[in-house]
């Protein structure tokens, strides 16, 4: 399947977000996901199936205030 990961082509097997998300983000960082220009909450990450062409845009997590 074909991905537009941050604007850059991916080639994977994972079909759900959750998996592709642990394999090319340290699991020490915390970070926001929108597909389609969609946010996806993080409890729905384990449910969301990925579609071939899918954008996905993956944004470090900071705190402020």
């Amino acid at each position: 399947m074909q991905l537009y990961v941050n604007d850059e082509v991916l080639n994977t097997e994972h079909t759900r977000l959750a998996d592709l998300i642990s394999e090319i983000v340290p699991a020490e960082q915390r970070v926001a996901v929108a597909i389609n220009q969609q946010v996806v909450p993080r409890s729905l990450w384990t449910e969301r199936i990925l579609c071939d062409n899918d954008r996905i845009d993956i944004f470090e997590s900071i705190a402020g205030g």
